[in-house]
């Protein structure tokens, strides 16, 4: 589903559908809701395109963040993609991630902070 909509907007605003992106695209499809690192992308990518560099997976995974098909947050010094754009949270829990839909709490925080949120990283550590 995530993959079909992705194709659609990038061809809908214009963008190539190169071997490489169609590749992202079909990686993110299957392994996206795990909230892949730029590494693992990038080793899954380099298995069918060697030479693909880290810049361009990166200015890739910017378009599709600037067309609103990803976001990428930071933890721990590692940046991970995440497909669910909708307002929610994330529990981090060493490798674990699980998105929690939970309203209520994304609306006190934004009453609390005074400002939109789209994303709210929990870390648990032990």
């Amino acid at each position: 589903m995530w993959k079909e909509k992705a194709l659609e907007v990038l061809r809908k605003n214009g963008y190539k559908l190169t071997p490489q992106r169609l590749k992202l695209v079909e990686i993110l499809g299957e392994i996206g809701s795990e909230h892949p690192s730029i590494g693992r992308l990038l080793e899954r990518i380099r298995e069918d395109f060697p030479t693909v560099s880290f810049s361009t997976l990166y200015s890739n995974l910017i378009t599709l963040k600037e067309l609103g098909l990803v976001e990428l947050f930071s933890i721990e010094g590692e940046t991970r993609v995440e497909l669910n754009t909708e307002p929610h949270i994330n529990l981090i829990n060493g490798d674990s991630i699980v998105d929690i839909d939970d309203p209520e709490i994304i609306e006190a925080l934004k009453k609390r902070l005074g400002k939109e949120v789209k994303l709210v990283n929990v870390l648990v550590k032990e």
